[in-house]
């Protein structure tokens, strides 16, 4: 390994500071129904116009997180817990994969994105993030409690199937306050600068300035978007931010945690995902300076999310920050992820340059148009439909405001969205499927299965998410979406020993039946059917006698209740 530049040991002398001298009180602010991700659906995802058909490229992977194309049919794709960058060829894995790094793995550690840049010398470079594990064993971190090195950084080359010659650019600090290892972002893009932008979230509830904490310590790299060059160097120019480590780093600060960014092909601005706790998912446009808000603002400012009373002028801002609304917000999370724009028009024009953007909850794929001036999102252009009234105010107050949006549906939880140089749009699911999506008169063959795995525990659950199980000793029920104790419908369902109940996801997002209610240290321990994404079913055969509450481990507010006479 070379030794690190001067960038990345000032970077990591500043966090570790930090992380040992800091009083400030970190507040643990955490969404649980993001760890819960989506499955297929049993009949494969399907995509709303009839001239399109979804291919299978690829199954078996291991939690893919990324991936990036060295050609047409070519592409390299990460798996988060093996540490492994597997090279697909003509839709075939190939055997030896083109890297093995050590990870830590607990939550959102791993190994997480990946960007490739042709060099004018023919030379090919591959960029990875990854947090990289403090005894070259996958997962010690949460198996032995190791704590990891850092989130890294690298750069290495492409030759004849392998990654070679790594070169550390930044080391970021992966210690998190509130012990827990998550947002830790790790996204890459190369811009239209060919610099290197990286976007990493707070990493466990860090509360600097950069987190819009106006007394807390200085900026350490996290919360943001960072550029760098292709060498690890700082961007020549007028700073954004300060001319000082890390702030000249920062592109963008005040940054939650983030699954997605690219850049408009047509104006090349920047836009990215965002992740709320509780509420509040974002898209945004993120241009030098930006400042997301958190952890002050969430979503839009005037809607007060978070309830922090605070608006922009209670930010923390340097050099020539500022604070924007986010293009759309949503109250309840979706888990959103992967963003892409489709800079081709192999699936027809009318989708050229339009904007896709993934989610880990439902596993559905949602088509964005932006307006003329291509710095807004319009939902009036004719091509929507369904009530897009509903969005004029630009937050998404019931899940139902998504259906003018949606584009595709069962493709498990996105963890990415490219295209490929050949112009095909690919989608990436957590499930371990890769995904392209063609014009059906193009398309070669499509076929899909999966089962999908049931509850246990005091009851006997099966069919979560899948076919219809119900039978002549089964009782119908009903999921209809966010509304308190009327979201289970009947509720509470009376039956008797031996008896199956059969819910049906009737709403347009994902729930889950899961035994207790939302605060309790056991839920879950008697069944739990995990996700049950829209239009799917999950059974429970009660054997025992007894009263029992469930909740919906997304949304804690939906509870019902079981009675087994």
């Amino acid at each position: 390994m070379k030794k690190p530049n001067t960038v990345q040991t000032i970077l990591s002398a500043v966090c570790i500071f930090l992380l040992f001298h800091s009083n400030y009180t970190i507040g643990n602010n955490l969404s649980f129904g993001a760890y819960i991700k989506a499955p297929l659906a049993p009949d494969g995802p399907t995509v709303k116009d009839n001239n399109l058909v979804v291919e299978k490229i690829v199954d078996g992977l291991n939690i893919p997180t990324s991936m990036a194309f060295l050609g047409p049919n070519d592409l390299l794709v990460t798996e988060k817990e093996t540490g492994r960058v597997i090279h697909i060829v003509d839709g075939q894995i190939q055997e030896a994969p083109a890297l093995d790094v050590s990870v830590a793995t607990a939550i959102e550690r791993g190994l997480l994105g990946i960007a490739v840049s042709k060099q004018t010398d023919g030379r090919t470079f591959v960029f990875l993030s990854y947090t990289e594990s403090g005894n070259d064993e996958d997962g010690s971190d949460y198996g032995s409690n190791v704590e990891p090195e850092g989130n890294r950084l690298y750069r290495y080359e492409y030759v004849n199937g392998q990654l070679i010659n790594p070169i550390l650019l930044l080391d970021l600090t992966a210690i998190p306050p509130n012990d827990r290892g998550e947002h830790n972002g790790g996204k890459i893009r190369i811009g239209p600068d060919n610099n290197i932008y990286f976007i990493v979230g707070e990493v466990g509830g860090h509360r600097t300035q950069a987190q819009n904490i106006e007394d807390g310590p200085a900026p350490n790299g996290l919360g943001g978007v960072l550029r760098i060059t292709q060498d690890g160097q700082i961007v020549p120019g007028e700073p954004i931010f300060g001319d000082e480590l890390p702030l000249n780093l920062y592109y963008a600060m005040g940054i939650r945690n983030s699954f997605g960014m690219d850049f408009d092909p047509v104006t090349g601005n920047l836009w990215d995902t965002e992740n709320g706790p509780a509420t509040g998912d974002e898209i945004n446009m993120v241009y030098p300076g930006f400042n997301s808000g958190w952890a002050l603002i969430q979503g839009l400012s005037q809607s007060d999310l978070l309830g922090s009373g605070a608006t922009s002028n209670d930010l923390v801002y340097f050099g020539n920050a500022s604070y924007a609304e986010p293009k759309l917000s949503w109250v309840t999370p979706i888990g959103i992820t992967a963003l892409k724009f489709l800079n081709s028009d192999k699936l027809g024009k009318q989708y050229e340059n339009n904007m896709f953007v993934g989610d880990i909850n439902n596993g559905l794929l949602y088509r964005f148009i932006l307006n003329e001036a291509r710095d807004d999102l319009t939902f009036d252009s004719g091509e929507l439909t369904g009530n897009i009234s509903l969005l004029a105010d630009r937050e998404v107050n019931d899940p139902k405001e998504n259906q003018p949006f949606v584009f595709g549906q069962g493709f498990g939880g996105i963890t990415d969205i490219e295209v490929s140089p050949d112009g095909y749009l690919y989608v990436l699911s957590y499930t371990g499927s890769l995904f392209r999506i063609v014009p059906a008169s193009s398309s070669s063959s499509s076929s899909f299965s999966t089962a999908i795995a049931g509850g246990s525990g005091g009851a006997e659950g099966g069919g979560g998410g899948g076919e219809d199980n119900t039978n002549g000793n089964s009782i119908p029920a009903v999921i209809s979406g966010l509304y308190g104790d009327n979201s289970y419908s009947p509720n509470p369902i009376t039956i008797e020993r031996g008896q199956t109940i059969t819910w049906y996801n009737g709403d347009t997002i994902s729930h889950t039946v899961t035994s207790g209610q939302g605060n309790d240290a056991d839920g879950g321990q008697l069944f739990d059917s995990e996700a049950i994404i829209p239009n799917q079913y999950f059974s429970i055969t009660f054997e025992d006698s007894g009263v029992y509450p469930y909740y919906c481990f997304y949304h804690p507010s939906m509870v019902g209740e079981v009675i087994v006479e």
